[in-house]
């Protein structure tokens, strides 16, 4: 029976099928006359080929704008532009840290002086200086001279002073230690109606004179000088041919004013 059944429904479609393009054709034949009833749709056939590629339409209505879209990755960075129009002063901005100390300038003029600065601290106690050179001398005679026969150093054997021993005893010369200005006196009594005259040498040079005049029973002679010497100066005094002097009233002195 399903055998039957089958076969039925394979047959019978094709027998409606052959039925229907004899009756078109007889339709076609006897004008449309005698059409009969249209019979059920067939069974859909297998898929045919795909067609050759149609001619491009017409572009469609421009569509409506769509929603923004998610932010695109940063492209790369483009070449400099052109400087642009200096644009507006802006707003102050705060300030920044110090920066480093700059290359030293050039010396500037000097400015105008300060004023006067409070005193200052007493300050140490410096070391002892040098002391100014002392030399300071007198002597005399303690017995009379002359008269002399010729020209005579006189000797003077009494010493009343002698700060620095510039004066030599042997040989009655002040000898200098120390080269300075010096100042140097001399004072003879001559004896009774004698004459008193001499000179006070610088080494072998004549100096100054003194005279005491034998008319005036005892003549006094006295003179002062200022020299200045160098070491191994001598200075001393010399009686004339003569020439006579008493004892202790005749001197010979002097002192150092300042160094060179």
């Amino acid at each position: 029976m399903k055998v039957k059944v089958c076969a039925l429904m394979v047959t019978l479609p094709l027998a409606i099928q052959a039925a229907y393009y004899s009756s078109h054709k007889t339709d076609e034949q006897c004008g449309h006359c005698c059409r009969g009833f249209i019979g059920p749709a067939g069974t859909p056939g297998q898929h045919g080929q795909p067609g050759h590629r149609g001619e491009d339409g017409q572009p469609g209505p421009k569509g409506e704008k769509g929603d923004t879209g998610n932010k695109g990755f940063t492209g790369m960075k483009g070449d400099e532009g052109p400087v642009g129009p200096k644009g507006t002063r802006g707003r102050k901005g705060v300030k920044g840290e110090c920066g480093l100390p700059g290359p030293q300038g050039i010396k500037g003029d000097i400015g105008p002086p300060g004023p006067t600065g409070p005193p200052g601290e007493p300050g140490v106690k410096g070391a002892k200086g040098d002391q100014p050179a002392r030399v300071a001398f007198t002597v005399t005679r303690s017995e009379p001279l002359g008269p002399v026969l010729q020209k005579t150093p006189i000797t003077f054997d009494k010493i009343h002073l002698n700060i620095g021993d510039s004066f030599d005893v042997y040989s009655s010369h002040f000898i200098c230690k120390v080269n300075g200005t010096y100042l140097f006196t001399v004072h003879v009594l001559s004896m009774e109606n004698q004459t008193a005259y001499g000179w006070l040498m610088l080494n072998n040079d004549h100096q100054m004179a003194f005279h005491g005049d034998a008319q005036s029973r005892h003549g006094t002679g006295s003179n002062t000088v200022i020299l200045r010497l160098s070491k191994e100066d001598h200075v001393w005094i010399q009686l004339n041919e003569n020439s006579a002097i008493l004892n202790h009233f005749s001197s010979f002195s002097g002192h150092i004013l300042f160094e060179d």
